[in-house]
Formats: structure tokens, sequence, C-alpha cells
């Protein structure tokens, strides 16, 4: 049984990651597209709008909790790797659970706080574009939501290859 769960959250953790790598590409392209605007504007025609710094500022918001959502899928956050050679492989996979376990811990805390930040600023609006700052704020709760998720899918991994030993 539990070999089937974490079959069908191992699939919507990868749709999950798929989804938040098409939208980190097109956040990516629209800062891009944004700031080169902006600088032809202000260099060439000198001119320029108002918005720019604050629409790419909200965008990388969305950006960084986007891309440590997929940088937690794909284990690629900062480790320690000597760790690796040092602790005896006897520990080693009590250790990695226990890191998993941790930064759940965090995500989750992370998730709380930031839903905490984003409702709290529902009623505030951007200066320039004239937005709720609830929708840069939320992305710290889908970053931490995604990020949670696939920790638990890490996490029941474990437990499934714990229990067939």
């Amino acid at each position: 049984m539990l070999t089937k769960l974490n079959k069908n959250l191992e699939a919507i953790s990868e749709f999950l990651n798929n989804i938040s790598k098409v939208v980190l590409g097109i956040t990516v392209a629209l800062m891009a597209g944004i700031i080169i605007l902006q600088v032809f504007l202000r260099y060439v025609l000198n001119s320029g709008f108002s918005w720019p710094e604050e629409v790419t500022t909200f965008l990388m918001a969305w950006m960084t909790f986007l891309g440590s959502a997929i940088a937690v899928k794909n284990a690629q956050h900062i480790n320690i790797e000597v760790f690796d050679m040092v602790i005896p492989r006897t520990i080693h996979a009590y250790i990695k659970f226990s890191a998993k376990a941790i930064t759940l811990l965090f995500a989750i805390f992370f998730t709380y706080y930031g839903y905490q930040f984003a409702t709290g600023s529902l009623d505030y609006k951007a200066n320039t574009i004239n937005i709720s700052l609830f929708w840069p704020r939320v992305s710290l709760v889908v970053g931490g939501i995604l990020m949670s998720f696939h920790l638990i899918v890490f996490l029941l991994k474990d437990i499934e290859a714990g229990v067939k030993k």
C-alpha cells in the first residue's frame, strides 16, 4: 500500500515540479523582457516607465520561491559533502532522513508565517502598479507548500526503503 501511495505522490510531485519549471521560465522571460525594454527606453529614447522596477521585484520573489521548490525536488540545495565522507555508513541514512525532516519543519514554519505575512498585506497596495501586496507575497506560501510536498514525498520514500530492509 505504501508503494502505491508513494508512486502516486511521486507522480504529483513530478507534475508540480514541471509546472513550476514552466512558470519559472515564463517569469524569467518576463523579467528579462521588462528589463530590456526599460534599458532601451532609458538609454536610447531618454524616456521610461515607472512600473518596471516594482514588477521585476515582484517577479523576482516568485522566481526565488519557485526556484527553491525546484531545487528541493532535485536535491540541489547547499550540501556539506565532507560530512558524507566522515559519517559512518551505518548512520548515514538516519542523518539524511533527519536533515529532510528538519527541512520539512522549516518549510512548514516558513509557509505558515508566509501566509500570515501575505494575508496581513491584503489591504496594502503597490505604489506604481496598484495591486495588492498579497500577490507578490503569496509566493512565500506557494513555494513553501511545494517544498513541503516534495519533502514529504522524499521522507515517505525513505520510510518505505527502511521498511523493505
